[in-house]
C-alpha cells in the first residue's frame, strides 16, 4: 500500500505473447494442490452449509440424517470445494484471476466422515474478449475427487477469467457502483422471502414435467459478514493466511516456490496486497476494475446447488451442475436463483430431470446461469445403469 495514494497492487500486467505461451504450456501438467478439508466431518459439513445460508437438516442435523435411509448426514454436493475449488491463476503475473464457473459431474454422495482426496491438472486456455475487458483469458483446472476407499466421487472443470487490472492498457473497466440501500419495508419483504423458502426435505419428488418451476432462493443483501461466514466453511483462496503464515507464504513466493500450491503464480502470494482482498474491500475491488467488493465464485455456484437441493429433496441425486458466472455480484446486492424443468428422461430405472437455472440481482440483471441434471434414484436405490450406490 502506498501512503497518500490509497490501495495499489504491486503488479498490473497486460496479456502478452510470452506470458500467454507459458500459461498455455501448463496444459496437461499436474497442479500442486493445497487441500483444505480432508474429511467430511459433521462440523466441516455444517460449517460449509451454513456458510451458504443453508440449514437443511440433511446437512446439519445428525439425528435427522441418521433417521434417513442413508443412516447419516450428507454433505451438500459442492462441499468438495472445501477440499479444492479449482481456481487458477498460474502464469502471467499481475493478470487478475476471477472465478468464471464450474462444470460438475457428481458420481457419489458424500457422507459424514468420508475421506476426500483432491487432485487436478491444468486444462485448456482460451483467449477471449468481453464488454468490460477487451482482452482476457479463460484458464481451467480439471479436478478429480475420490473418497477414502478410492471411489470416484466427482469431477469438475473449473474455469477462471484472467483479466488485466484497471490501470493496464486493456484493463477490466466496470463502472464503480455504490452499495444499494433498501427501505425498511424492502428489507422486511426480503426477510419474509428468505425464512419461508421452499424445502422439500423427505417429501417425494414425483410427477415432474417440463415447465415445472424450481423455486427461488434469495441471497442478500450481500455484505462482509456473509463473506466471513462463507470463509468459515470454505477457504476463499490459498492466499488467505493469518499472521505468521501470511509472512511465510510471502517469503516463499521469492525464496522457495515449491512450498506453495501451483494453481496460482508465486507473485500472487508475494504481493503486499493480496489480490483476492477485493472480496472484502471496495477500494481494492475497484483498483482491480470491479464495481465494488464482490462475492466469491465457488460460493455463487454453491448457491445454485442450494436452490436445487431445496427443490429435489433428500431422496434425489444431483448428477451434474454447470454454472457460468456472467457479471459481478457486489455488496448490497440481493440475488435470487431459480429455475425451470426443461426435460424429463424416463428411460431406465430412474428418471433424469434436466433443469435450467439463472441468478438475477435486484435490478433484474442476469448475473449467472446454469444447467443441471437430477436423478430420481430413491436414496440411491435406483440407477439408470442398473448399479446401486
Amino acid at each position: 500500500m502506498n501512503a497518500g495514494t490509497g490501495l495499489v497492487f504491486d503488479l498490473a500486467g497486460d496479456i502478452d505473447a510470452a506470458g500467454l505461451a507459458a500459461t498455455e504450456a501448463l496444459e496437461g501438467t499436474p497442479i500442486r494442490v493445497e487441500q483444505w478439508n480432508h474429511e467430511a466431518s459433521w462440523d466441516s459439513i455444517r460449517h460449509y452449509a451454513l456458510g451458504l445460508g443453508d440449514d437443511n437438516p440433511l446437512f446439519c442435523d445428525a439425528a435427522y440424517g441418521a433417521a434417513t435411509p442413508y443412516g447419516c448426514l450428507l454433505a451438500p454436493p459442492t462441499f468438495l470445494y472445501t477440499a479444492f475449488d479449482g481456481a487458477v491463476g498460474a502464469g502471467m503475473p499481475g493478470v487478475q484471476p476471477i472465478y468464471a464457473g464450474t462444470s460438475w459431474r457428481f458420481h457419489r454422495r458424500v457422507r459424514r466422515n468420508d475421506g476426500i482426496t483432491a487432485s487436478a491438472q491444468f486444462g485448456p486456455v482460451r483467449r477471449v474478449s468481453g464488454g468490460t475487458a477487451t482482452d482476457m483469458v479463460i484458464q481451467s483446472a480439471l479436478c478429480r475427487y475420490e473418497d477414502h476407499e478410492g471411489h470416484l466421487v466427482a469431477e469438475a472443470d473449473a474455469r477462471t477469467f484472467r483479466v488485466p487490472r484497471r490501470r493496464t492498457s486493456n484493463g477490466l473497466s466496470y463502472q464503480p457502483r455504490e452499495t444499494h440501500e433498501y427501505a425498511d419495508g424492502e428489507l422486511d419483504a426480503i426477510r419474509d422471502e428468505a425464512v419461508t423458502e421452499f424445502r422439500r426435505g423427505s417429501g417425494d419428488l414425483t410427477g415432474v414435467s417440463p415447465g415445472d418451476v424450481v423455486p427461488t432462493v434469495v441471497k442478500g443483501p450481500i455484505g462482509r459478514i456473509d463473506m466471513t461466514a462463507y470463509y468459515a466453511g470454505c477457504p476463499g483462496s490459498p492466499g488467505y493466511k493469518s499472521v505468521e503464515m501470511a509472512w511465510k507464504y510471502r517469503k516463499w513466493a521469492f525464496t522457495d516456490t515449491e512450498r506453495l500450491p501451483s494453481n496460482y503464480d508465486p507473485s500472487y502470494f508475494g504481493e503486499r496486497v493480496l489480490p483476492s482482498i477485493g472480496h472484502q474491500d471496495a477500494t481494492a475491488a475497484r483498483e482491480l476494475g470491479m464495481p465494488g467488493a464482490y462475492n466469491n465464485g465457488p460460493q455463487r455456484v454453491g448457491w445454485f446447488a442450494h436452490c436445487l437441493t431445496n427443490w429435489m429433496g433428500d431422496g434425489a441425486f444431483l448428477a451434474a451442475l454447470d454454472v457460468r458466472l456472467r457479471r459481478p455480484e457486489i455488496f448490497g446486492d440481493v440475488i435470487r436463483i431459480g429455475g425451470t424443468v426443461t426435460a424429463v428422461d424416463r428411460a431406465g430405472e430412474c428418471q433424469r430431470v434436466h433443469v435450467a437455472l439463472e441468478a438475477k440481482n435486484q435490478f433484474g440483471e442476469r448475473t449467472a446461469d446454469g444447467v443441471a441434471e437430477v436423478l430420481l434414484d430413491e436414496y440411491g436405490r435406483l440407477s439408470s445403469d442398473g448399479k446401486r450406490e
